[in-house]
């Protein structure tokens, strides 16, 4: 077979490749059509599915709307139209909750009841003067048979489907039972999301018996797609349920069939590759083994060397550190010494056979019994052992050592072997002496200074009565100091308080003057009793601002929480100012949100503070704009005044919200005012949980901010 001229022309790389590639693709493609044809059938099968239920829903609600006119208009023809309607329909809705409203119309087509009444004002409207409705009402009247009508545009909004059963009494036509659906309602029903489904698009509508028009229910309109329509036959008429998929998903089998060709590429390189490059690939095989073997032999030998030097090395170790090291294998009971084990108990390695009877013999008589019995009872309980013993060496001289032994085990936790140093610590013993000496030493001194420091504890006692007494003395005369500020503050309110009475009469009857109430006045005296009515404003304000300094320093000041709309009280706060800044020919700009901003706080004491800063912004400003901003700030109304005035220097900021305080001193101060204005603004923020800073620089102006809580 392989000296065929057939198998040669299959053996070339590129046929055998070529070949490979054919028939894997061949293969693979025609799974991936399988698979296809799987997907295709599985989409249409769930798509009927659902069909077929709604459609099966659909028909069971339409008997539903049946079933319940036909139970009320039987109810109206044996009894006629009841008193207690409302009742009625109450409890039928509280039962069937499918109905959003009921309707009875009577002979001449207007409808006369309605519950809920409430978003339902249809009660007077004639249904006959409707062309969509009245033609199924007459068809319903001439079948004497239930009939649903739809789309109607419900008076309460949206849309609905109305279902009347026509009454007939004594074989006389009485009139209509109704229920009324919305469509939203008729779709969850149906457990129909139409305006969310992320996989179906749905639409519901009414076909005209004669025109064969639709009539859609929902906005989108599917008439174009009468594919994914399912005719639903109703009585007096057909409607029509759309079920389209909102995107036709990538069939999967194109996965298959992008797979199998990357498969039939690969498999095709690999039988290309792999009948090519054999003959290559066994010569370079080759010549790694033989470079291996030669890499080898040097590792070999190079660790034969590095193992040899790092015996030199241990033994180097061991014996800076004079630590000897053995092992016993417990199968064989053979021992094993190192170098140092020998330098430790002073015998020549080619001489001494080593033995553990021989190496008990060098331990000292008193020390030998012990060793033995831990030796033999960490084999029988398979434990470590750690343990310090003497050697008695020639002229009977001590050596002192300590022994360490580990156990090791097999995976099977059987004992293989022992392994353990021997440490020669003679040096650190006569060392576990000296330290005895000096803790001796150290323990008397220590003895001495607590004698020294029991005689100076008594005069420190002493010391700590007269603190004590002094103390008392101190806090005395702090009480005597707070008296004399609380009566300090009880008398600046009082006498506030006598003074704002007397000082609101004065400007009271200083503006009825200037208003010639009490007759003419002359330009003199009118300019006169305009400077006392500017003077008496000012002591006012003084007063006011003394009281309120007083309240806060005693603790009183008192806040009244309510809601407000925060920019109107700051556009009524603005406003105010509106003459002041024209006089001195400043701008004012607002950078406020558009919105309401509604905050809970005190209203007047916002004012104040508003007033204040505003005031200052406009007392120290020559030239410029005045800036009041506002904004939101995690859950914050933050409000800022800024000025172009004569600014504040660093030094000077200190000093700003401290009482009586003027950053101008003397009679060479330019501007009034008490110190009081940012001291109670200052106050007032804080008692109502918020904030105030200012930054400012000379020349340029000053940024006063402040925060309140919504």
């Amino acid at each position: 077979m392989k000296s065929t001229a057939l198998y040669h022309y299959f053996k070339k790389p590129i046929v055998a490749g070529f070949s490979t590639f054919i028939v894997l693709l061949v293969i693979t493609q025609y799974i991936a059509y399988q698979k296809y044809l799987i997907n295709i059938n599985t989409e249409k099968k769930e798509l009927n599915t659902e069909i077929s239920l709604i459609k099966d829903k659909l028909q069971s609600l339409i008997m539903y709307n049946y079933s319940a006119t036909k139970s009320l208009a039987y109810i109206i023809e044996r009894n006629g139209v009841p008193d207690d309607f409302d009742d009625i329909a109450k409890d039928f809705l509280s039962h069937h909750r499918y109905f959003d409203a009921i309707e009875l119309v009577n002979d001449k087509g207007v409808i006369t009841h309605v519950y809920p009444l409430e978003g339902n004002d249809v009660i007077g409207f004639n249904i006959m003067s409707n062309k969509a409705a009245s033609e199924g009402a007459y068809a319903t009247i001439k079948r004497k048979d239930f009939f649903i009508a739809g789309p109607v545009k419900l008076k309460q909004g949206g849309v609905g489907i109305i279902s009347r059963q026509p009454i007939f009494r004594d074989n006389k036509f009485s009139g209509f039972s109704a229920v009324v659906t919305k469509l939203s309602t008729f779709f969850d029903d149906l457990n129909i999301d139409y305006e969310n489904d992320n996989k179906y698009y749905y639409q519901l509508s009414r076909v005209n018996g004669q025109t064969g028009e639709e009539n859609f229910f929902l906005e989108n309109d599917l008439s174009n797609l009468q594919e994914y329509a399912v005719p639903i036959e109703i009585p007096f008429g057909e409607w029509k349920l759309y079920i389209m998929p909102v995107n036709q998903p990538l069939n999967s089998a194109i996965w298959f069939s992008i797979l199998g060709l990357l498969i039939s590429l690969f498999g095709g390189w690999i039988i290309w590759r792999f009948i090519g490059q054999t003959e290559r690939y066994s010569k370079i095989v080759a010549e790694k083994l033989n470079k291996q073997e030669t890499e080898l032999k040097l590792v070999h030998k190079k660790a034969e060397n590095q193992i040899k030097k790092s015996e030199l090395n241990l033994n180097r170790a061991q014996r800076i550190a004079s630590i000897g090291s053995w092992e016993v294998i417990l199968k064989s009971n053979k021992l094993t010494w190192s170098e140092e084990m020998y330098r430790i108990i002073e015998k020549d390695p080619e001489t001494f056979n080593v033995s553990r009877e021989a190496y008990y013999n060098i331990i000292h008589p008193d020390d030998r019994e012990e060793i033995v019995k831990t030796i033999n009872a960490s084999l029988q309980n398979k434990k470590d052992y750690n343990i310090t013993y003497r050697l008695l060496l020639p002229n009977d001289r001590i050596k002192h050592v300590n022994e360490h032994c580990e156990l090791l085990f097999d995976k099977n936790k059987n004992l293989i072997k022992s392994f353990g140093t021997i440490q020669d610590i003679t040096e650190r013993v006569i060392s576990e002496n000296e330290l005895l000496n000096f803790k001796i030493n150290l323990e008397n001194l220590v003895n001495q200074r607590t004698e020294e420091l029991n005689d100076s504890k008594e005069a420190l006692l002493n010391l700590l009565e007269d603190i004590n007494s002094q103390s008392v003395e101190l806090e005395k005369e702090k009480q005597k100091a707070q008296s004399a500020d609380a009566m300090k503050s009880a008398f600046l309110a009082t006498m506030s308080h006598e003074l704002r009475t007397p000082m609101n009469s004065i400007i009271g009857f200083t503006g009825i003057l200037l208003n010639e109430l009490a007759g003419p006045l002359n330009d003199e005296q009118k300019k006169q009793l305009s400077m006392v009515k500017r003077s008496g404003k000012n002591l006012l304000g003084l007063i006011n601002d003394i009281l309120d300094i007083s309240k806060i320093e005693a603790g009183k000041l008192n806040v009244t929480m309510s809601s407000f709309n925060y920019l109107t009280s700051l556009k009524k706060t603005i406003d105010f100012f509106e003459i002041q800044i024209s006089k001195k020919d400043l701008k004012l700009k607002t950078e406020i949100p558009k919105t309401e901003i509604i905050v809970n706080s005190d209203e007047r004491r916002i004012e104040q503070v508003l007033i204040n800063l505003i005031s200052n912004a406009i007392k120290f400003s020559e030239k410029g704009t005045l800036i009041v901003k506002v904004d939101i700030r995690d859950k914050f109304v933050v409000t800022q005044v800024i000025d172009q005035g004569i600014g504040i220097n660093k030094e000077e900021m200190v000093k700003l919200f401290k009482p009586f305080v003027q950053l101008e001193g003397g009679l060479s101060r330019k501007h009034e005012g008490t110190g009081l204005g940012l001291t109670i603004s200052k106050s007032l923020i804080e008692k109502l949980g918020g904030s105030i800073h200012v930054e400012s620089e000379i020349g340029k102006g000053s940024n006063f901010t402040f925060s309140i809580p919504l």
